[in-house]
């Protein structure tokens, strides 16, 4: 019998579990200290999925204010981090669903864009984005601690982008 996953915003108790998503799933790793922070700060934008009380997925997201933003001009944007699930639970459209939790709250805050780096190796995770809304941006070479380049991707504050979520 297939078990139904649950979605909600991810708090301090979760942080190893989603330490040790990132470290199994991603080559991207960052400290305790980093998680805490994005957790502690912008927790309202971080997301988990649960299976039978385990975490098996996550996304970390966080809001960039330009100087101008504190002025008036310039609203926040929306920084997709970083988002990984457990292979044994993948292609099931967990990542979709997490992505569009996420996504809604960050809108919430009332932010103009999102935006996210992806490997350009990442076609299942570019393919995802772009049925979010997201378009390619551009390309950063190299950006990656391998060597292997990011593409920049973007979600615009549209209609038919909210539709999408």
């Amino acid at each position: 019998m297939e078990q139904k996953s649950f979605i909600r915003q991810a708090d301090l108790g979760d942080i190893n579990a989603i330490i040790k998503i990132n470290r199994q799933c991603l080559p991207e790793n960052y400290s305790f200290d980093f998680f805490y922070r994005i957790i502690t700060d912008f927790g309202f934008a971080c997301v988990v999925a649960e299976q039978d009380g385990k975490v098996i997925g996550y996304l970390l997201s966080r809001l960039e204010r330009p100087f101008s933003s504190f002025l008036g001009m310039n609203p926040a944007k929306g920084h997709v981090i970083s988002i990984a699930v457990l292979p044994k639970y993948r292609r099931q459209g967990l990542g979709f669903e997490i992505m569009k939790y996420g996504m809604k709250k960050l809108i919430e805050q009332k932010v103009s864009s999102v935006y996210l780096e992806v490997r350009v190796s990442n076609i299942a995770a570019v393919e995802m984005y772009k049925k979010l809304g997201f378009y390619i941006k551009r390309e950063h070479k190299e950006y990656y601690r391998d060597g292997e380049s990011a593409l920049v991707m973007e979600w615009g504050k549209r209609k038919e982008n909210e539709d999408n979520l």
